[in-house]
C-alpha cells in the first residue's frame, strides 16, 4: 500500500461521500443537476472497477469485490453506496421505476449496471414488482444508450433461475432480437477493418481461418416447456452436477428495502425475517459453506475463489510465434499493447461503444442457453458462427468481449446437438488458439469443462486429429498449474470426467500429467500448520479444501481407469497362456466408467491372479512422487473439518 495509492483511495472514498451529500442537497432540485451527480458516480465507479480489473481478479469469483478483495477501492465505493438506504432506495424507486425522463433513467440504470457486482440481484428483481417488464420494454423499445443499459441489467435478473422461467415469452421475443443485433454490429464492425487496418498486438499471425460455415440450421426441434433441461425428462442437455444450492427463501414484504450493510444471518427487529440487503454479504457465513453463494443463481456463475497463493505474474504464452515473457518484462508500450488481450482495459459504459453493447448482450444470452426451448432459436439464427468470430482475438482485439462469448458459449455446449456443430466446424482448434494467460483463457477452461462432461461431444473430440487432441490435454494441463482458481478447478473437473477416455489418458500420462495434478495438493497452504487460523480467512481455506476434494477425486478417477487397463492386460495374458475367449479392449474414443463394486472386483481380480512382482507403472510413479505420505498428512486434517460442506 504506498502513499500514491493510500491518497488516491481517501480522494475516492472522499469524492464519492461529497457526491452522495450533494445529492441530499440536490435531490429535489432540476433533473439535469441530478442526472450530472449520478453520472459522476458512475465514473467514479468504472474507474475504480478498472483498477480492480488490473489485479486480474478470477473472472468467474461473483463475490462482493470488497470480500474477494478487503484491500480494493471498488469495494469502499460499493460499501459506501449501500450503507445509504435513501439514495439506494431513491435510485431504484424513483429513478429507474418512477421516473419518465429518458436521460435520468439511463443515468440510473448505467449506474445500477456499475454496480451490479455488488448487488443481490434476487432482492432487486424479485422484490420490486414491475422492474423486471419495464427493463423488458426498455430494451426492446428504447434508444440508446438506455436500450443497452437495460438488456445488462435484465442479465443480471436472469441468472435467477425462477425469474428467467416467469418470463419466457418475453425472452423469446427479446432473444432473436439480441442474436440480429450481434450480427449487426459484427458486420458493422467488419466493414469498419475494411475501411481501416486496425493494429493487432501480435505481430505476426498464424495461418488464415476457413471461412465460417454460413449454411442455415435445420429447425427440426420439438416444442419443449421453457424449463432446464438437465431438470426435464429428455437429457437432450446435460448439466454438471453442482453442489446442492440454498434455495430463495422468500420473506415478508417491506415498505422499502434495507441496504444495511449487515451479516447474511441478522434479523430485523420488527418481524425476525431476514433483513433484505441490497448488497452481496461481505464476510462468510459461520459455517464454512460455499463463499459467495447467491440465491438460485445459474449453474454458471462459477463461486470460485481467487487463489491467493497463485503467482499473479504468469508467464506470457501467446503460443507461436510469441516468445515468452513475463509480465514484469513487459515496457509499457508493449503492456499497454497487450492488456487488451490479457485482462481488458474499457469498463466504462459511456461514450458506449459497440463492444460494450456486444458484451452486455451477450451476458443477457449466457443464463438463458441452457433452456432447451430457446436451443432452436440459437441455432437457427446463427449462434456457433457469431461465437467463432468472438473466439478469436485478432477479430475482436477485446479480451472481455471474448470472455463474455466464450461463457456464453458454455451454457450452449450442454446441447449434444450444439456441441455436435462445434466440434464439427473446428471450434476445438479455435479454443486451442486462445492466448495464455489471459481472461478468455480462464474462460475456455469452462468451454472443455462442459465439453468433458457431454459424453457424445467428448467422443469427438477424442476423434480429432491427435495433434489437436494432444494440444487439449496440454491447454488443460497449463490451466490446471497457471490458471486462475476458477480456471484450476474446472480444468481438474475435465480431468476427472475424461480419464475414462484411453485417449485423454494417455496424453496425460506422456505430459508428465500425474506430478503436475499432485502439485495441486502439495502447493496448499492448509498443509502448513503455521498457516492455519488468523493467517488465512474462511474463503481462502474453503477454497483450499474445495482444491483438495477435486484434485482427490480426479486423483481416483485416474487410477480406477488404469486398474482397468491393467487387469485387460492381466486377462489378455492369461488368455495367452491358458487359452479362452479373446479380450476385446475398448477404442481409444470411448468413455469406460465403472461402478464401485466393479473397481473392488477389479482390484480382487489383481490380487488374486496378477503375477507376484506386478509392475503398475502409474503407482511406481505415484510412490516416486512421495504422494502416499501426501495424502496420509491431507487425511490427518481433513479429520478435524468438521464446518466443510463442500
Amino acid at each position: 500500500f504506498t502513499m500514491a495509492t493510500a491518497s488516491a483511495t481517501v480522494d475516492s472514498k472522499a469524492e464519492l461521500t461529497a457526491l452522495l451529500e450533494q445529492w441530499e442537497r440536490e435531490q429535489q432540485g432540476n433533473t439535469q443537476e441530478l442526472i450530472n451527480i449520478l453520472t459522476k458516480i458512475s465514473e467514479l465507479v468504472e474507474k475504480e472497477t478498472e483498477v480492480y480489473h488490473k489485479a486480474d481478479p478470477d473472472p468467474f469469483d461473483d463475490r462482493h469485490p470488497g470480500r474477494a478483495d478487503p484491500e480494493c477501492m471498488l469495494g469502499h465505493l460499493l460499501k459506501i453506496l449501500f450503507k445509504n438506504d435513501e439514495f439506494m432506495n431513491t435510485l431504484v424507486n424513483s429513478y429507474v421505476m418512477t421516473s419518465r425522463e429518458f436521460s435520468l433513467n439511463a443515468a440510473a440504470c448505467r449506474l445500477l449496471q456499475n454496480i451490479m457486482p455488488g448487488l443481490e440481484t434476487a432482492v432487486v428483481f424479485q422484490e420490486k414488482e414491475g422492474i423486471v417488464e419495464r427493463l423488458f420494454k426498455w430494451a426492446q423499445e428504447a434508444e440508446q444508450p438506455l436500450r443497452i443499459y437495460a438488456t445488462g441489467l435484465l442479465a443480471g435478473a436472469m441468472e435467477n433461475q425462477d425469474i428467467a422461467a416467469n418470463y419466457r415469452e418475453e425472452n423469446s421475443v427479446l432473444v432473436p432480437l439480441m442474436l440480429h443485433r450481434l450480427r449487426e454490429l459484427q458486420d458493422k464492425d467488419a466493414e469498419s477493418r475494411r475501411e481501416i487496418k486496425r493494429p493487432s498486438p501480435r505481430k505476426s499471425l498464424s495461418e488464415p481461418l476457413l471461412p465460417l460455415d454460413e449454411e442455415a440450421v435445420d429447425g427440426g426441434f420439438e416444442d419443449k416447456p421453457f424449463s432446464q433441461s438437465k431438470n426435464s425428462d429428455e437429457k437432450e442437455a446435460v448439466g454438471p452436477q453442482e453442489d446442492a444450492e440454498v434455495p430463495f427463501s422468500s420473506v415478508e414484504p417491506e415498505n422499502e428495502l434495507s441496504f444495511r450493510f449487515s451479516s447474511p444471518h441478522r434479523t430485523s427487529s420488527r418481524a425476525n425475517s431476514a433483513v433484505k440487503t441490497m448488497m452481496k454479504p461481505m464476510s462468510a457465513p459461520g459455517s464454512l459453506t460455499h463463499p459467495g453463494m447467491s440465491d438460485g443463481s445459474s449453474y454458471l456463475r462459477r463461486r470460485m475463489e481467487r487463489d491467493s497463493a497463485r503467482t499473479s505474474k504468469q508467464k506470457l504464452n501467446f503460443s507461436l510465434p510469441e516468445p515468452e515473457r513475463n509480465f514484469s518484462e513487459l515496457s509499457n508500450s508493449s503492456w499497454s499493447e497487450m492488456s487488451p488481450w490479457v485482462i481488458g482495459n474499457n469498463y466504462h459504459l459511456d461514450p458506449l461503444t459497440p463492444e460494450i453493447e456486444q458484451r452486455l448482450i451477450l451476458q443477457y444470452l449466457t443464463p438463458l442457453g441452457e433452456y432447451q426451448e430457446l436451443l432452436a432459436v440459437f441455432m437457427q439464427m446463427g449462434a456457433r458462427e457469431l461465437l467463432m468470430h468472438y473466439m478469436d482475438l485478432k477479430q475482436t482485439n477485446d479480451v472481455q468481449l471474448t470472455f463474455e462469448a466464450l461463457k456464453y458459449l458454455a451454457s450452449l455446449l450442454l446441447h449434444k446437438k450444439f456441441a455436435a456443430e462445434f466440434v464439427a466446424h473446428g471450434g476445438v482448434q479455435k479454443l486451442l488458439e486462445i492466448p495464455r494467460p489471459s481472461m478468455a483463457a480462464t474462460g475456455v477452461s469452462l468451454c472443455l469443462y462442459y465439453l468433458a462432461y457431454n459424453q457424445d461431444a467428448m467422443e469427438r473430440v477424442c476423434m480429432l486429429p491427435h495433434s489437436v487432441l494432444s494440444d487439449v490435454v496440454g491447454y488443460t494441463l497449463w490451466l490446471l498449474e497457471c490458471s486462475h482458481a476458477s480456471g484450476c478447478c474446472h480444468a481438474t473437473m475435465f480431468f476427472s470426467i475424461s480419464f475414462s477416455f484411453r485417449a485423454v489418458l494417455e496424453l496425460f500420462d506422456k505430459q508428465d500429467g500425474l506430478r503436475r495434478l499432485v502439485n495441486l495438493i502439495s502447493t496448499l497452504e492448509i498443509l502448513n500448520p503455521e498457516d492455519q487460523g488468523a493467517l488465512l480467512s474462511d474463503d481462502e481455506i474453503f477454497s483450499s479444501r474445495q482444491r483438495a476434494k477435486h484434485t482427490c477425486m480426479a486423483l481416483r478417477r485416474y487410477f480406477e481407469a488404469h486398474l482397468a487397463i491393467k487387469v485387460e492386460q492381466v486377462k489378455q495374458s492369461l488368455q495367452r497362456t491358458e487359452g479362452g475367449a479373446p479380450i476385446h479392449s475398448q477404442p481409444y474414443y470411448k468413455a469406460v466408467s465403472y461402478s464401485r463394486e466393479q473397481v473392488v472386483e477389479m482390484m480382487e481380480f489383481l490380487i488374486e491372479y496378477g503375477p507376484l512382482r506386478l509392475y503398475w507403472e502409474p503407482a511406481e510413479v505415484f510412490h516416486k512422487l512421495s504422494c502416499v505420505q501426501l495424502l496420509l498428512q491431507l487425511i490427518s486434517i481433513a479429520c478435524d473439518w468438521r464446518t466443510y460442506y463442500g
